[in-house]
């Protein structure tokens, strides 16, 4: 994996459950305000993670945003078959090759049991 950085929106349940999965994965956590503009020049693409299409609309609006100025952008399904959204994310991964992600997603997406199942599958 070529992520050096992921960015997190500060205070948000969602980016500690990220914050928590980089430890020991030589993998910089920054929480960071979402404002759109700011993160244009920060980050090389944008992740956001859903449950069923449900997005919030800063996290859409975000994702429109940087994808508009030229930002990759990726959206996971966590309720999606864990095989073929892992599958999918990898070759997304490899074929961007982010070093630096903003990664969004609603705190009730942190508590799906199949986003820690996938954030674990992940690089195996």
């Amino acid at each position: 994996m070529t992520i050096r950085t992921v960015y997190v929106i500060e205070d948000n349940k969602f980016g500690k459950s990220i914050t928590e999965w980089t430890e020991g994965k030589r993998i910089e956590a920054v929480p960071v305000d979402q404002k759109n503009n700011d993160l244009v020049d920060d980050v090389d693409a944008i992740v956001v993670f859903h449950e069923n299409h449900n997005f919030s609309k800063e996290d859409e609006e975000t994702h429109e945003y940087l994808t508009e100025n030229n930002k990759p952008g990726y959206k996971v399904d966590i309720n999606g078959t864990l095989a073929a959204t892992n599958s999918n994310f990898t070759m997304w991964l490899e074929r961007n090759r982010p070093k630096s992600l903003l990664i969004l997603g609603q705190d009730d997406v942190a508590k799906n049991p199949n986003f820690k199942r996938f954030l674990e599958s992940i690089g195996k």
